[in-house]
């Protein structure tokens, strides 16, 4: 089994007021999570040396950092990121940013897992609706594409900014992946608006998704953060489909 954490954390700063990535990046160790898909992941401060914030999101070498910034600056960078356990073959990055919006994209990486490789997209969209929409459609096409060109295994998630309860905005991604809902997880203290979702392809087995509601979450960001435990298919069952 492998299990995916996906987490928007809200640059490390805290409900307490507090920036503390070693708080996070132990509390991600003790999930026992094998990938974590980060979205505001900010290294920026010059207080802060850019070294030290990837070593204590990481717990000390738990994890291995594949960056996404969107925003660079001189002391710094902003953005997504994935954290793993396992080998990063390869990644892309996808602008999706728009006029006059702060700069977003899509990170898309592919893991080598003992059942072979795993594609995790990781994003953040924009938080007006016309940016949003833009954003869905450029995603929905570049995975189209992606998924017949080179059909592996794949989940995607991240924090879709999506809070209208009745939203059709999905419609073209639930057409091409699969999407297992957790429920509310913002705000983190009393989770209204479900912005945090995940989607597998249909060779992927979920054996359970939920949103981590504790004392510790409820604190460490504005987000919940969601669990996905999947089982991948075998190689030779994915060999049979490229």
């Amino acid at each position: 089994m492998c299990r995916i954490v996906s987490y928007n954390i809200h640059s490390g700063v805290g409900r307490d007021k507090q920036h503390d990535y070693k708080r996070i990046g132990q509390f991600l160790a003790n999930t026992g999570a094998d990938v974590v898909l980060l979205q505001e992941m900010d290294t920026r401060s010059a207080q802060r040396e850019t070294a030290q914030d990837v070593e204590d999101i990481c717990a000390s070498h738990v994890f291995q950092m594949a960056p996404s910034p969107a925003i660079r600056e001189a002391h710094g960078w902003y953005g997504n990121a994935v954290l793993s356990r396992f080998k990063v073959l390869s990644q892309e990055v996808i602008d999706v940013s728009q006029t006059g919006r702060q700069p977003r994209n899509v990170q898309v990486v592919v893991l080598q897992t003992e059942k072979g490789p795993l594609t995790v997209v990781n994003t953040h969209k924009g938080l007006k609706k016309l940016e949003r929409r833009s954003q869905f459609t450029l995603l929905h096409d570049y995975l189209a594409k992606r998924l017949e060109d080179k059909p592996t295994p794949l989940v995607l998630a991240g924090d879709f900014n999506e809070w209208q309860f009745f939203s059709k905005a999905f419609t073209s991604l639930d057409s091409l992946l699969v999407q297992h809902k957790v429920g509310a997880t913002f705000p983190s203290h009393f989770p209204i608006f479900s912005l945090d979702r995940v989607w597998v392809t249909s060779d992927i087995q979920v054996k359970g998704v939920t949103k981590v509601k504790n004392a510790r979450t409820k604190v460490m960001s504005d987000h919940l953060p969601i669990q996905v435990d999947i089982v991948l298919p075998e190689k030779d069952k994915q060999n049979d489909a490229i």
